[in-house]
């Protein structure tokens, strides 16, 4: 078997230690699932970003339903021609009436804590035929008939975006919710003192 040279093993250490950046988890038990419809006209920015600030939703995952779109703006990854990171967006693409096809996204917060909305779709179009990238979700609007989305609300675990290493822009990663651990901790701390003071009351011959 031949030896790899010690150049090569360097080199492929550090781009898996820079990859690794990508290889984040965490786990949570609290999610609310339900199903959020967009009507015509609306872009999938505005239907998603005004029902999750009505709900006070922060971080989501997202299935889109196959629908139609009157408009469409997308990008695909390329290489990168100083070869610094793994990937960079090319030119934006544009289509007219397009079927989406399916589309999964992650609502989250920007590095400067601001609500942003991350989507992939594949989508079929009479112009480009099928295609698929990274979409603009402000510049894409929905079509007749609407269009449907399966919502995970992320309860206790929250995504928020962060440099990445491979390819110098902001990502999401996870993070905990600690405003939403601390009320779950003082709403138990709360149950927890209303039993004890209840089993006191009962033990003393005082129940309610």
């Amino acid at each position: 078997m031949a030896r790899l040279s010690r150049k090569i093993c360097g080199a492929w250490c550090w781009k898996m230690e820079k990859l690794s950046s990508r290889v984040v988890s965490l786990a949570g038990d609290s999610v609310r699932h339900y199903r959020l419809d967009i009507p015509q006209g609306v872009s999938l920015w505005e239907g998603v970003s005004q029902a999750f600030a009505a709900r006070e939703v922060r971080s989501a995952h997202l299935d889109f339903m196959p629908a139609r779109l009157s408009s469409v703006v997308y990008f695909t990854g390329a290489p990168d021609p100083e070869g610094k990171w793994i990937a960079r967006y090319g030119s934006p693409r544009h289509m007219g009436p397009t079927l989406l096809l399916g589309a999964m996204g992650i609502f989250g917060q920007d590095q400067h804590g601001m609500p942003l909305l991350h989507c992939h779709a594949s989508m079929r179009s009479d112009s480009a035929g099928l295609v698929g990238g990274h979409i603009d979700p402000t510049q894409c609007v929905v079509g007749d008939a609407g269009l449907r989305i399966y919502v995970s609300e992320s309860i206790e675990i929250g995504f928020r975006a962060k440099l990445d290493a491979t390819s110098g822009m902001h990502v999401f990663h996870p993070h905990r919710n600690d405003s939403y651990l601390a009320q779950a901790d003082a709403q138990r701390g709360s149950r927890e003192g209303t039993s004890a003071a209840k089993h006191e009351k009962e033990k003393n011959g005082n129940p309610d």
